[in-house]
């Protein structure tokens, strides 16, 4: 059969039909046969011949890859109906138990932040008397106290904290200054508010030197 395309491009169209990758064809009439069968098996033996020679006489690859989708397409129309039955499904799923769970359990985080806002009022007033204490004896040039760092979720930042205070103790306002701190959680919070205290406090020093 005369065809305008290469053994590859045959070969190409082949493997449209096959889930198993396919070898190489030793020439275009082994590709075309093995096409043939492919096909055959695809959209049966009796359209097979006449979408054959349409596809293989097509001008090009791409007309000839259009021209063999078409074919399949025609030849499955159940298999392209199926899908617009699948939305039905969830449709049909009523799902209410995680709405009825969901609000209990957003009532219960109300409750519990509203529990727990409760007791953290009452330290808060002492505890900002004592830091404006503390920033008031910096800005008259005192170091403040280095945080606690004793409890096991500051293990990892005790390394910084002892640089910070050793560069404090230096009265090294520039080196303090020099250590980065990203402040996302309490122990840099802690560390970024002790470094920048102590740079206060030292330049309080300079300032009435």
């Amino acid at each position: 059969m005369f065809t305008n395309l290469s053994a590859v491009q045959i070969n190409r169209l082949a493997q449209r039909l096959s889930e198993a990758p396919l070898g190489r064809s030793a020439s275009v009439a082994a590709a075309a046969e093995r096409f043939e069968r492919l096909l055959a098996t695809k959209i049966g033996a009796e359209r097979a011949p006449r979408a054959i020679k349409a596809i293989l006489t097509a001008p090009g690859f791409e007309t000839a890859e259009g021209r063999l989708v078409a074919e399949i397409d025609a030849c499955e129309p159940d298999a392209a109906e199926e899908p617009a039955a699948l939305p039905k499904a969830p449709e049909a799923t009523i799902e209410p138990a995680p709405v009825v769970e969901t609000e209990p359990a957003a009532a219960t985080i109300v409750e519990a932040t509203e529990n727990q806002s409760e007791p953290a009022a009452a330290p808060s007033a002492p505890r900002r008397r004592r830091d404006a204490d503390v920033e008031a004896k910096a800005r008259q040039g005192e170091l403040p106290p280095p945080p606690d760092f004793s409890a096991p979720t500051h293990a990892r930042f005790r390394a910084k904290l002892a640089a910070l205070v050793e560069l404090a103790g230096k009265a090294d306002a520039t080196g303090l200054r020099a250590i980065p701190i990203n402040p996302v959680s309490s122990s840099p919070k802690a560390l970024a508010r002790y470094r920048d205290l102590a740079v206060l406090a030292i330049e309080a020093r300079e300032g009435r030197a």
